[in-house]
């Protein structure tokens, strides 16, 4: 933006600089210079649009990225619960949720993001993946005790992430995956159990 509002101020100076010093003589010198500032207003114009454009998909590519480690924070509590408590349903619910939130995931764009943000990304996609590959070798009786340890060791690595990219884990409970909200007050109705 201050790089635009630099060459607009330069181009004028400049243009008030020729105009000073050469100034059109005829109606069609005068036609010629309209046309030649119209061009380039039309140039710095069209320079801030696609600044603009490139800095609002960036933050959007960053919201995704930001909402896919949060989500995945939550799978992965959500799983490891599920296993401490040897539930078998909520187990595989969770399963797809995570698969979910993967597809999730793949839709950041990794072009836009920086540094961080692709290494964050990269890192939960890879830690998703394994998760999904774990799970995909569970027998009929699982070992519960060996998949909640395996949950328990890639949170804090979840969390770190959230961390380091500026959004701290919620800790609102079983309902802060972002899309699969359940309570009645996201809904528009009553908050109290019917």
């Amino acid at each position: 933006m201050k790089r635009v509002a630099y060459v607009a101020v330069a181009c004028v100076v400049g243009l008030g600089l020729v105009v000073w010093l050469a100034a059109p003589q005829s109606a069609l010198e005068w036609a010629a210079w309209i046309q030649a500032v119209g061009v380039l207003m039309a140039l710095l114009w069209g320079a801030q649009l696609q600044n603009e454009a490139a800095r609002r998909t960036q933050r959007q590519a960053q919201h995704v990225a930001a909402l896919f480690a949060a989500n995945m924070h939550w799978v992965f509590r959500e799983l490891a619960d599920a296993c401490a408590k040897q539930s078998l349903a909520d187990f595989l619910v969770h399963r797809r949720i995570l698969q979910e939130i993967l597809s999730q995931g793949r839709e950041a764009s990794l072009q836009q993001l920086d540094g961080r943000g692709l290494a964050m990304v990269t890192s939960l996609r890879t830690i998703a993946v394994e998760a999904l590959e774990v799970m995909e070798l569970v027998p009929e009786v699982p070992d519960w005790t060996a998949l909640q340890g395996h949950f328990d060791r890639r949170l804090p690595t979840i969390v770190g992430w959230l961390s380091a990219s500026g959004h701290p884990p919620e800790t609102s409970g079983p309902t802060d995956y972002q899309g699969l909200r359940t309570s009645y007050g996201q809904l528009g109705g009553s908050r109290d159990p019917i």
